[in-house]
């Protein structure tokens, strides 16, 4: 599997599979960094990511550039929490052998941050 497939997988399971990563090939000890939260495998990436895409309503990849074992990924997406609205972010995953070893989401999560704080998708 290509880089580009096994991140093709990852998106799907956003898109489509309202975050169910079960089909997507993570390596377990899968080491994730974002503005909300960080993971160090993939067992509590998954879990996340189930309760995570409840929420999303929308999740569009505008953009994707591959290069090597590196895919950078340019995502709208919106999510079910009163005062968030659509956010932009730049998602790296890197894969080994077919595999996603790492990725880090950046996005500006303060509106996100506030809404949570204010007991919105609690």
């Amino acid at each position: 599997m290509t880089a580009a497939d096994a991140v093709a997988r990852y998106y799907d399971a956003w898109q489509t599979k309202r975050g169910d990563m079960s089909d997507v090939p993570l390596a377990d000890d899968f080491r994730f960094t974002g503005p909300v939260a960080s993971f160090e495998s993939a067992e509590d990436y998954r879990a996340m990511a189930r309760e995570a895409g409840q929420a999303v309503t929308s999740f569009d990849v505008r953009r994707q550039f591959v290069t090597g074992a590196t895919v950078c990924s340019i995502i709208d997406w919106e999510m079910s929490i009163p005062g968030v609205g659509r956010m932009t972010s730049a998602e790296l995953l890197e894969v080994r052998d077919g595999v996603i070893v790492r990725g880090e989401l950046i996005y500006d999560a303060e509106p996100l941050r506030r809404a949570m704080a204010h007991g919105a998708g609690a």
